[in-house]
C-alpha cells in the first residue's frame, strides 16, 4: 500500500496582494496623521484665537471703565463758555477724569489713549497728567506713567457721535467743542484680513455729571496744583 497522503492545495496571499495591503496601510498611515497634524493645528489656532480674545476684552474693559467716567468740564481761562476739556480723534482720546481714591495718587487727571506703531505692531497706549487748575490741553508737557494696553497686527480706531445733538453718524474727529459726544465706539480689527477680532464696543458718556473747575481751588474738583501738571 501507498502510505503517501495526497497533496493537500494550500491557499495564501500572493506578493501583488500584499504589496496592495502594505499600500493601503501606508495611506490610511498617512491620512490618520495628516488628520491628526490638522487637528493639532486647529487647537493651536483656538486657543492662540482665544487668548487673543481674553488680552482684547481685557482692552475694551479698561476702555469702557474710563469712558463712562469721563468728567464734562469746561475749558478753562475765560469768562465766557468756550467749550469742553475734551480732544477725540481716530488714533488719540483725551479726556479728564477722575481716579478714584483706592488708587495711590487720587485726583483729577487728564488721560489720553493713543493709537502708536511701533516696530510694525500696532500700540494702544494709556497714559494720564495731572490737570492743574486753568491748564488747558496743551498745557500738558509731559505724559506719566504709560501703560500699553494692546500690541500687535491690529488696527485700531476711535469713532465719535451725538445723536441727540443731532451728530447722528459716526465720526472719526470730535470737533464740535461746544457739545460733548454721547458715545465713543472702539474698533479693533486685523491688520492682515481686516476682520474684526471682536465686535465694535460702544461706550455711552455719564455726559450729565459736570464739573466746573475754571477757577474753583476747592473741592469737589480734586485737582491738584497747576504748578504739578508741568512737572
Amino acid at each position: 500500500m501507498d502510505s503517501r497522503r495526497p497533496p493537500h492545495h494550500e491557499n495564501g496571499f500572493t506578493l501583488l496582494e500584499v504589496l496592495a495591503a502594505l499600500v493601503l496601510a501606508s495611506l490610511i498611515l498617512v491620512s490618520l496623521n495628516l488628520a491628526m497634524t490638522a487637528i493639532g493645528k486647529g487647537v493651536d489656532r483656538t486657543r492662540s484665537s482665544l487668548g487673543r480674545q481674553e488680552v482684547v476684552a481685557g482692552v475694551i474693559d479698561v476702555f469702557g471703565r474710563d469712558v463712562a467716567r469721563i468728567a464734562k468740564i469746561r475749558r478753562p481761562g475765560s469768562d465766557r463758555f468756550t467749550g469742553y476739556v475734551f480732544e477725540g480723534r481716530a488714533d488719540s482720546l483725551i479726556y479728564p477724569l477722575r481716579e478714584e481714591s483706592g488708587l495711590a495718587s487720587p485726583g483729577l487727571y487728564l488721560v489720553r489713549l493713543s493709537i502708536r506703531d511701533e516696530g510694525g505692531e500696532t500700540q494702544l497706549v494709556r497714559e494720564r497728567a495731572p490737570l492743574g487748575l486753568g491748564a488747558r490741553n496743551e498745557g500738558i508737557q509731559q505724559w506719566l506713567d504709560p501703560v500699553v494696553l494692546l500690541s500687535g497686527p491690529y488696527s485700531i480706531a476711535f469713532a465719535y457721535r451725538a445723536q441727540r445733538s443731532g451728530a447722528r453718524d459716526w465720526s472719526d474727529n470730535w470737533v464740535a467743542s461746544q457739545t460733548m459726544p454721547e458715545q465713543i465706539r472702539l474698533t479693533i480689527a486685523d491688520a492682515g484680513s481686516g476682520g474684526l477680532v471682536v465686535p465694535g464696543f460702544v461706550q455711552p458718556l455719564r455726559v450729565d455729571a459736570a464739573l466746573d473747575c475754571v477757577v474753583n481751588p476747592t473741592p469737589p474738583c480734586g485737582a491738584v496744583p497747576a504748578a504739578e501738571a508741568t512737572q
